[in-house]
């Protein structure tokens, strides 16, 4: 194939993704005021599974309540005429994004598949499910536990008791969706190692030798994913981004052995 060629490809692709993404995003339309209710507005009732996480957790290693918390309670109004229609367009997207991430995963796959080895193709293929699966469990990570530990401590946090908390309906939603969709994305950080390893980019070598600065960054990546000011929302980031980090490091010693006995051959 030729440069134009790749070009009509790629944007066949393209075309194909925006195609279910629009479709998607219709579908959760219709349904948003059931999602606002049940999933946006989640981390902010008292029943969710996250604050009965956090107070098992707290009455495990402590014994004591200290970590059962219910959530200060939340009034909400939009500022904008069309503030709750954005708010609802802005939950769609996210939510039909998140939803067709197999398929996004799928079509960059088959964009790049005529240029592997038919023994590359076969084991690429398999790591399909691992990148949707990163990505979704750190959704699930973000909603679950780091939404109601990071909306608890905002909320909750008083710069003078004449200041009253009546939050918008944008910011409630921009919170919940950015935190769940930034740490799905960043969960990929094995993926992003293990193609930096096959490039020849990094090498696990480098990555034992500079994993200080690579604690630096992730934290700092684990500050902005988690519009928390406080160290302990941070932390419960950072900590299995170091774990993600590790993991990244003996997948990269496994793509060098792998080089090596197929320059052996």
């Amino acid at each position: 194939m030729g440069f134009f060629d790749h070009i009509d490809e790629l944007r066949k692709r393209l075309f194909r993704v925006a195609l279910l993404l629009f479709i998607a995003l219709i579908v959760c339309f219709v349904f948003v005021p059931q999602v606002f209710d049940s999933i946006i507005l989640g981390p902010f009732k008292p029943n969710f599974w996250g604050y009965k996480f956090f107070c098992e957790l707290g009455r495990l290693f402590t014994g004591t309540d200290t970590l059962c918390w219910n959530p200060p309670p939340v009034e909400m109004q939009s500022m904008q005429i069309q503030g709750q229609f954005v708010s609802a367009f802005k939950i769609s997207f996210v939510m039909a994004l998140i939803i067709i991430f197999p398929y996004i995963v799928y079509q960059i796959w088959g964009f790049i598949r005529p240029a592997l080895s038919v023994k590359e193709i076969k084991k690429t293929r398999s790591s399909l499910a691992i990148v949707s699966g990163l990505f979704f469990t750190g959704v699930a990570f973000a909603y679950f536990l780091l939404v109601p530990l990071a909306s608890n401590f905002l909320l909750g946090y008083s710069l003078s008791p004449q200041i009253k908390n009546i939050i918008t309906i944008n910011s409630v939603t921009g919170f919940v969706t950015f935190m769940s969709l930034t740490t799905g994305l960043v969960f990929e950080l094995p993926v992003l190692i293990y193609v930096l390893a096959r490039l020849g980019i990094v090498s696990s070598a480098f990555l034992k030798k500079y994993w200080r600065y690579a604690a630096i960054v992730i934290f700092i990546v684990a500050g902005i994913a988690t519009p928390s000011p406080d160290i302990f929302s941070q932390l419960i980031l950072g900590l299995p981004l170091m774990l993600l980090y590790v993991i990244g490091i003996g997948i990269a010693k496994r793509v060098e052995k792998r080089r090596e006995a197929e320059e052996k051959l």
